[in-house]
């Protein structure tokens, strides 16, 4: 399974929300959840856990380009602490930027044959996405590209106005589109879902405790093992929504497996996650 996450020109926190989405990944059955920094601005978690730069996103660049298998991701990453497995973007921009390009340009066969392991959940932090960014290839690969916004008016527009391309290229792709909202706003739900003609699949909140944590402040070394552990931080708001969005999201993968499995009528009986797409 892949997943990927960026914005539109804002900053509305994609990295801490997609942290926070594979740090509170459901347990057994769900597949492991590995965070791939996939920004061509440059990766941040390499500089606040101090970790190296290698391996990393360049080192799995170029071993993409010769391989469609998807196991060679594990060659690629690191732990953070607690054990988040995480494939590190390189902070300077141009040697993230050279990486996404090698991925977007020679590797989309594996890209796809990850998107296709149910053992694997990769979060993919793809920051802006830019009209002619390489990170299109990702989210083009993914099973789901989640829109992060904070529910205001300047970057609401921005999604309004890019609806119909944002459509457009991920229903080339099979790919379903959704929204994510960050702090409070104006609008509610229903407002943000009928002007944008998509889905909104979780309102999470500003938590500066918990984004301090995943950000590797003040205590680098112990935040994501509290994460992790669901100690320390698993009350906390933000860490409380991710976990039930990454619950969400990996019940509808698990009902989209059966439904290409199964026959219609034999499906186990259980709670649905909410749809993800475009609203009807």
């Amino acid at each position: 399974m892949l997943i990927s996450l960026g914005s539109l020109k804002s900053s509305p926190g994609v990295t801490t929300v997609a942290a926070a989405i594979a740090a509170m990944w459901p347990g057994s059955g769900a597949g492991e959840p590995i965070l791939l920094e996939a920004d061509a601005r440059g990766g941040d978690l390499a500089a606040r856990f101090k970790l190296g730069q290698e391996p990393g996103l360049a080192s799995l660049s170029v071993a993409a380009r010769r391989s469609s298998d998807a196991s060679l991701l594990a060659e690629h990453v690191q732990e953070l602490p607690g054990g988040l497995k995480v494939v590190l973007a390189p902070p300077p921009a141009e040697n993230a930027t050279a990486a996404m390009k090698m991925l977007a340009k020679d590797a989309r066969e594996w890209l796809y044959a990850v998107a296709g392991q149910d053992d694997l959940a990769v979060v993919a932090d793809l920051g802006d996405l830019a009209p002619e960014g390489h990170g299109w290839a990702v989210a083009g690969s993914a099973d789901v590209l989640l829109l992060v916004v904070r529910p205001v008016l300047e970057e609401l527009t921005r999604v309004i106005s890019g609806a119909e391309q944002l459509l457009a290229r991920c229903q080339a792709t099979d790919t379903r589109l959704a929204l994510v909202t960050v702090g409070p706003g104006p609008f509610t739900v229903e407002e943000i879902e009928e002007s944008t003609q998509l889905s909104v699949l979780a309102e999470l909140p500003d938590d500066a405790a918990a984004a301090a944590m995943l950000a590797g402040r003040p205590d680098p070394r112990g935040a994501l093992s509290r994460l992790a552990a669901r100690s320390g931080i698993a009350g906390l708001p933000l860490a409380k929504a991710a976990a039930e969005l990454a619950a969400t999201l990996a019940a509808e993968h698990l009902r989209t497996v059966k439904s290409d499995t199964e026959p219609r009528d034999g499906a186990e009986d259980g709670a649905e996650a909410e749809p993800i797409g475009v609203v009807a």
